[in-house]
């Protein structure tokens, strides 16, 4: 296990993504741990390609044109009805 300070981390990131593909990297902020990276495991990445592959064929064609200011009112009144 590798543990690197948050700022090494974020000038390095691109470097402990492709580590943490072979092992876990903790990354600390004022020497204690707050965040842990680790890798999907293979099964995981299958479980959730079958999941979202799924989805997709259950989901109904999208029979006409959206545009953003459609998707925006549905989306701020989907969150107007939650409150």
């Amino acid at each position: 296990m590798i543990q690197v300070s948050s700022t090494e981390f974020k000038n390095n990131v691109g470097r402990y993504i492709k580590l943490s593909e072979k092992e876990d990297i903790l990354i600390l902020r004022n020497g204690k741990v707050v965040a842990k990276l680790t890798a999907v495991s293979k099964n995981e990445k299958e479980i959730a390609y079958s999941r979202l592959l799924e989805m997709i064929k259950q989901s109904e064609p999208v029979t006409e044109d959206i545009d953003l200011d459609v998707m925006r009112k549905e989306r701020l009144n989907k969150y107007d009805s939650i409150t």
